[in-house]
């Protein structure tokens, strides 16, 4: 069974190819937000990857719809939808968040009951996607937060010996915080980590929808779009009038 993996979560995207619990391939481009043609790279990758099984039939695509970059998002999707339309390969979405946490928990950490891992993606102008995660799943809901209401949100939620661990593209501009900065400074349990090992890519995206894939429970693909949260700026103006 070969899977299509998409990640346009990030500036960064990447398309994967994985076969039996393992990945064959991976390609990754940046994208440019000063081109005419900012995604064309990308879209040159993944028919590079294409190419690679021309006489073969994708088994299914998993794709992350978000939360992450508006447009990158819009990006993933189009390509996803448009190999739906032509190839009828069935989709299965994936939350973005979900995908970096659980690249965390496989680790095989010891203590694993006393961590709760934060997966962080930043949504600018001072906020951010973050969501709880421990051993065995999401704690509540994904948040759109600021860094202060999100020290705000481990004091009132979680107990003080739990280690609150923060993963994720977000992670650097979080730790950069007056408020992040003078609170990690004094509470032992906030851990940041900022390694690339725990950013989002499509190999990650596709590992998280296995299970889903395996029980082929797969999307309406005229009912998939991008898990923002946060509303764009085209949603906000409109409000507003």
């Amino acid at each position: 069974m070969k899977i299509l993996g998409i990640d346009t979560s990030t500036t960064l995207f990447s398309v994967c190819l994985f076969e039996d619990d393992r990945i064959l391939c991976e390609l990754k481009s940046e994208r440019s937000l000063h081109k005419n043609s900012p995604d064309a790279n990308f879209f040159t990758a993944t028919q590079r990857l294409m190419n690679i099984l021309p006489h073969e039939k994708l088994s299914a695509i998993a794709l992350s719809i978000g939360p992450g970059m508006f447009t990158s998002l819009r990006v993933g999707l189009s390509l996803a939808k448009g190999l739906f339309l032509s190839q009828n390969i069935p989709l299965y979405g994936v939350n973005t968040l979900q995908a970096i946490a659980k690249s965390f928990f496989p680790l095989n950490l010891t203590n694993e009951n006393s961590i709760i891992c934060t997966p962080i993606m930043e949504a600018f102008q001072g906020e951010f996607f973050v969501a709880f995660y421990d051993q065995n799943g999401r704690i509540g809901d994904d948040l759109l937060i600021t860094a202060e209401g999100y020290i705000d949100y481990i004091d009132r939620n979680f107990d003080k010996n739990k280690t609150i661990i923060a993963i994720g593209p977000g992670v650097l501009t979080f730790k950069k915080n007056a408020v992040i900065r003078k609170n990690s400074s004094k509470r032992k349990r906030l851990i940041l980590i900022d390694n690339d090992l725990f950013f989002p890519s499509a190999p990650k995206i596709v590992r998280t929808a296995l299970p889903r894939i395996k029980e082929k429970k797969c999307e309406a693909p005229d009912l998939l779009e991008p898990y923002y949260i946060k509303k764009t700026s085209a949603e906000t103006k409109a409000g507003s009038q």
